[in-house]
């Protein structure tokens, strides 16, 4: 366990590597993470976590050797309406408890004095139906936070150091997610998904109004993620002008996680990614990722890092820029 908590550090202006992607990185190891899958996934990588649970461990310690000071628990889609997906909806509880006790096992033996990030997904039930409406109008504002609420609260009990919600689309999503998160009374962090190349949110919804409908909510950072690196660095000064608190980035390089089971362009970080090959990551080589993080950190992010198709070789090459190491 950390012996300084990590808003000491942040609000001292340190500034902190963040691990990169976890479920691609599994996929990439060869753990099956289509369970259920056809058009699009279904819980992704959740049941990796008790098939796999060494590989888990072993893809957190991997980014624990080359830097990384937070690592995301593979929780993605554990939460209750995520693994309704796959039939296990009452066995949710047990991935979830296995993710979090993975991410803090393989901490406490690569470097005690990195935290645990619990990382829960929003449902993105918009991507699963003809209707664009918000998680929170879908599912109702009480089953929305339920989900979150339950869920963070049992990687707070696991010894998770923070909670990221992340992969959340919506103004409205966002200010219920972090409502609900702060139940566990850990730091909450914020990541928002698919920004693309003007600024804007994934469904036109504007970074501005988002600061702004934020003010006076329980979110103790903001970060940009799973979009381009070129979408974050447009992003990155519009939060940073409104926001109070720390800022950052952790983009998907380019990742088709259905690829090897159909044909089918697949949108995953507001760019297509079409063909068999599940990173698609050849425009993002980690020397051109540490300059984007040498470009983040002089916008002033402070938690930078990789989501989707970036490996330990992209935080390893991030890691000089970000820790002037």
């Amino acid at each position: 366990m950390p012996t300084r908590p990590i808003m000491d550090r942040l609000n001292a202006g340190e500034t902190l590597l963040l691990d990169g992607g976890t479920g691609s990185e599994l996929q990439r190891r060869g753990v099956d993470v289509l369970t259920g899958a056809t058009d699009r996934l279904k819980a992704w990588s959740a049941t990796a976590n008790v098939d796999n649970a060494d590989v888990v461990q072993q893809v957190h310690q991997d980014y624990l050797r080359v830097g990384a000071e937070i690592i995301i628990s593979n929780n993605f889609w554990t939460i209750p309406s995520a693994m309704e997906r796959i039939g296990m909806r009452d066995q949710w509880q047990k991935y979830a408890r296995a993710a979090g006790e993975n991410a803090v096992m393989a901490r406490n033996a690569g470097n005690p004095e990195a935290y645990v990030a619990g990382g829960i997904a929003a449902p993105t039930l918009q991507g699963r139906s003809d209707s664009p409406a918000s998680d929170v109008d879908q599912m109702g504002a009480d089953a929305f936070r339920d989900d979150y609420a339950q869920h963070s609260k049992l990687l707070a009990e696991l010894g998770a150091d923070l909670i990221l919600a992340e992969y959340v689309g919506y103004i409205a999503d966002c200010v219920a997610a972090v409502e609900a998160c702060a139940e566990a009374g850990l730091p909450v962090f914020l990541g928002v998904r698919h920004i693309d190349e003007d600024g804007k949110m994934q469904y036109g919804e504007s970074l501005t109004d988002l600061v702004a409908a934020l003010k006076g909510h329980p979110v103790d950072a903001l970060l940009l993620m799973c979009s381009t690196p070129e979408a974050i660095s447009t992003g990155l000064p519009i939060i940073r002008k409104g926001f109070d608190g720390p800022v950052g980035g952790y983009p998907n390089l380019g990742y088709n996680p259905t690829g090897p089971i159909m044909e089918r362009p697949i949108l995953t970080n507001r760019k297509p990614s079409e063909g068999r090959d599940i990173a698609q990551n050849a425009d993002y080589a980690p020397a051109r990722m540490a300059e984007f993080a040498r470009e983040w950190r002089q916008m002033g992010a402070q938690i930078i890092g990789g989501c989707c198709a970036s490996g330990p070789e992209h935080v390893m090459a991030m890691r000089p820029e970000v820790k002037d190491v």
